[in-house]
């Protein structure tokens, strides 16, 4: 069940593989109820339809590199704050 967040406390969701099938409807979801959201997708630059609602932080990221899934987590985290 996704709840609407709090608005004074707003939740925040980070989505890997937002570019399509079951990421990119989590991603819908999530930003149709309100969360604030760091969509990460390997070609953002690309994306068109999730960059438009706000709320939404598009981010490069391959997943297989730890160190730089963690680098680009905090930068996102820092961006929707």
């Amino acid at each position: 069940m996704i709840t609407t967040p709090n608005t004074q406390y707003p939740k925040t969701i980070f989505i890997t593989g937002s570019s399509s099938g079951l990421g990119r409807a989590a991603a819908k979801r999530f930003s149709s109820r309100g969360w604030s959201m760091i969509a990460s997708m390997r070609n953002p630059e690309k994306e068109t339809e999730l960059a438009r609602p706000s709320g939404i932080v598009l981010i490069q990221l391959d997943i297989t590199d730890r160190r730089q899934t963690t680098m680009k987590a905090k930068i996102a985290f820092c961006a929707i704050r």
